[in-house]
């Protein structure tokens, strides 16, 4: 990408520039670098974008530091997805590496770039961040994913993580494996108990990504309590079978011994 970059939208040009504050040393750290070397340095590290027109809110050190927050929840998850036999897609890969441009931007722009996702990891429409899969971007709406003048980030941006990064195989096992109930159980039952499942995983796993201020609901703090709260997480993140079935098996003993489907969310 060059210094300046138009991202395209229908409705017109949104014009982007590179947040430098992180990386100056590298492209000026000697005159007798070649630019090869340069290249080599910056090998795998993403570009930061924010608007070239408008003002963010907060300074341009508080964006950087707003970066280093995403970056840890990103090392958190890293932590729960990896493990042996766990096979993620080329997308979450490229997620999990960290190679790959930020974007960061307020809520009027955020709209106008979710507007033409197309191939995208999470849910642009309703989280306020996602990752464009075909431009290698994680797309940030600033004034909804932190805390007003800190870089904390909001409970919207840990769910916008999780919708993210769920993996499919974990909705595929319970629907399969009729959540656990056996065939006795009629259709309407095993639905809302799946439901209930992946409500209740999506709470724990916000939980262990530390989401401000998250209170587990009921059938998610039992759930954490029989199995811990990383297994459910690992569960819900990585479709690793081990932890499918653990998970489905402790949910379903309790839902037959009357677990109550409420929420707090």
């Amino acid at each position: 990408m060059s210094s300046v970059a138009h991202q395209n939208t229908q409705r017109g040009a949104l014009l982007l520039k590179p947040h430098t504050m992180l990386y100056p040393p590298v492209a000026r750290a000697a005159e007798d670098m070649s630019a090869d070397s340069v290249r080599e340095l910056n090998a795998g590290m993403g570009t930061i974008w924010k608007p070239a027109a408008s003002v963010l809110d907060g300074s341009d050190s508080l964006l950087s530091m707003r970066y280093f927050s995403i970056q840890a929840l990103q090392l958190r998850l890293g932590q729960l997805m990896q493990g042996r036999g766990v096979l993620h897609g080329p997308e979450i890969n490229l997620f999990l590496k960290g190679r790959f441009d930020h974007v960061y931007v307020d809520t009027a722009n955020y709209r106008r770039i979710a507007e033409s996702a197309t191939q995208v990891l999470g849910d642009p429409r309703g989280q306020p961040l996602y990752f464009d899969v075909p431009g290698q971007r994680l797309v940030i709406d600033m004034s909804r994913c932190f805390i007003a003048d800190s870089s904390q980030a909001t409970p919207a941006a840990v769910r916008g993580v999780v919708v993210m990064t769920e993996s499919p195989r974990f909705k595929e096992f319970i629907d399969r494996h009729r959540c656990g109930l056996g065939a006795d159980a009629s259709n309407a039952q095993v639905v809302l108990a799946g439901n209930t499942l992946q409500d209740s995983a999506r709470c724990v796993t916000r939980y262990v990504l530390k989401e401000p201020a998250l209170q587990l609901t009921p059938p998610a703090e039992q759930l954490a309590r029989d199995v811990s709260a990383r297994v459910v997480a690992r569960a819900l993140l990585s479709g690793s079978a081990g932890e499918m079935q653990a998970t489905v098996a402790a949910f379903a003993a309790r839902w037959k011994q009357g677990l109550q489907a409420t929420s707090k969310d």
